[in-house]
């Protein structure tokens, strides 16, 4: 694997962490759901998932 492709998944994992942020497990569990899992599973999950009350 080169350093862009690592370069990219991390992006993406980011991404969906900071998407997740107001959701229910907030940031660092999409971060480490979208490390774990992908990023694309963890962007459909966030797309499902539920917002934070207030």
């Amino acid at each position: 694997m080169n350093v862009g492709c690592v370069a990219g998944y991390l992006a993406l994992c980011l991404v969906a962490g900071i998407l997740g942020r107001n959701r229910r497990i907030g940031f660092w569990g999409f971060l480490f759901c979208s490390i774990i899992v992908t990023p694309f599973i963890s962007l459909l999950f966030l797309y499902f998932a539920s917002m934070r009350k207030a």
